[in-house]
């Protein structure tokens, strides 16, 4: 049985809440290190944790449902966009289904499945979550209150947050040590319910419903965009664009979809070709939002330049433009690259990267993406709400005419010591007659 595919511990948690300030990572660190220091060999059987582990050209999707199904503990950040996240409830139920099979084989529960309570609640947590033991007295009253990420933020070093640390450490290093979970060989999380689904969120937040169509400008292996050399970002597809290198994901089509689904919504891709105008008029018929992803090489010729033109003088208020561009990629640093993009988005371009009005964004960096397309798509279902296509009632009769409205005016100023209450007002004309 090879180690290496039994991760020490797998790390649960909503990428929502590591996309501004990346205390994901450093407890992720911090937890590994406090292993270390317990004696945990975690060198052989590696912890998992998603944006580490999931390479170039990896089906995110298998690579997800392996390390859930031979991991030897979850660790699961429990807060409300965990509970709203589709993947977490995903790994969180197929995780727990190994749990009950090894009760049913030993009559043993295994305390290897380790909520944390990463921010608080104004509600209750879901059941499913409840039903495990997040807290110690040990753990102190200001984890309760204010979550694990608040101490961390607070002092990284502090008493408060190094004593929770230790703690899920040793809960980690008890379970993973002393017993091996059955394997879930083959677990396709496509195919797992969250348990999650239908549990109203337990803190309001920019949440969205509805669907949103993706779709994508990009070159292809076979036809390299004018003056493009690298090869690599690159597949048969538009659809296989990997304009980051490495990719958290394989492709950014891949990277795009899962943040909207952790937003809520659902989401198609399709390939911007020449009828891009009246498909994104059609989504905003049917009350869908649009994310247009573009490959700045792609854009300036060819059978994207045009349509996109014609997108830009048009009006789409519920359709994003974002423009990806990472760091390394030195062909990209070229600034006649950019002044040919402004060119296709002329009308646009001056709101590029506005912090006030986020659907147009520009060489967007890895680190920045899912959080800028993440607003994106809650400003673009916001807007599409207040803007939304009423739908068709059946035909009835008419209403009644409504009352006439009166505004009560003034009483008129006295002079002298007092005033007199004033008498009845005459009623005012009908402000329908006006018109």
């Amino acid at each position: 049985m090879p180690l290496e595919r039994e991760p020490y511990f797998f790390l649960s948690y909503a990428r929502r809440d590591d996309r501004k300030d990346a205390f994901v990572g450093r407890f992720y660190e911090d937890l590994v290190a406090e292993l270390d220091r317990l004696g945990a060999d975690c060198s052989g059987q590696m912890p998992f944790r998603d944006v580490e582990r999931i390479g170039l050209g990896a089906d995110w999707e298998r690579t997800l449902g392996r390390a859930v199904g031979h991991c030897r503990a979850m660790v699961a950040l429990c807060s409300p966009a965990y509970v709203s996240s589709l993947y977490c409830g995903k790994e969180w139920a197929a995780f727990q289904a190994r749990l009950v099979r090894y009760r049913e084989h030993t009559d043993i529960d295994v305390p290897a499945l380790i909520p944390v309570l990463w921010t608080p609640t104004r509600g209750a947590l879901p059941p499913e979550i409840t039903r495990y033991q997040y807290y110690e007295p040990a753990m102190g009253e200001e984890y309760v209150e204010h979550g694990l990420m608040s101490l961390l933020r607070a002092s990284p070093t502090g008493g408060a947050y190094r004593t929770v640390l230790e703690l899920v450490a040793r809960r980690v290093h008890y379970a993973a040590d002393l017993f091996r979970l059955p394997r879930a060989e083959g677990l396709d999380l496509r195919t797992v319910p969250s348990p999650f689904q239908g549990i109203e969120p337990a803190e309001p937040a920019e949440r969205t419903t509805g669907h949103v169509r993706v779709f994508i400008a990009a070159g292809v292996t076979g036809r390299l965009p004018q003056g493009r050399q690298c090869r690599e970002y690159y597949g048969p597809s538009p659809l296989d664009w990997t304009p980051y290198h490495p990719p958290v994901h394989p492709t950014v089509a891949h990277r795009a979809q899962r943040v909207i689904i952790e937003e809520g919504c659902t989401t198609s891709l399709e390939v911007v070709d020449q009828s891009l105008g009246s498909k994104l008029d059609e989504a905003m018929r049917d009350n869908q939002t649009s994310v247009l992803l573009v490959d700045a090489w792609a854009a300036r010729e060819g059978p994207y330049r045009n349509p996109l033109s014609d997108y830009d003088g048009q009006n789409h208020p519920v359709t994003g433009v974002l423009v990806p561009c990472h760091d390394t990629d030195g062909e990209s640093g070229d600034e006649k690259l950019w002044t040919d993009l402004q060119q296709v988005f002329r009308r646009n371009w001056m709101r590029r990267n506005d912090p006030y009005d986020p659907l147009f964004q520009v060489r967007v960096g890895k680190e920045q993406f899912e959080e800028r397309l993440a607003r994106m798509v809650v400003v673009a279902q916001n807007r599409l709400m207040e803007n939304a296509v009423p739908r068709r009632l059946p035909a009835g009769p008419p209403a009644p005419p409504l009352p006439g409205l009166t505004v009560p005016a003034p009483p008129p100023p006295r002079t002298g010591d007092q005033a007199e209450p004033p008498g009845p007002l005459p009623p005012q004309k009908d402000q329908d007659d006006d018109h």
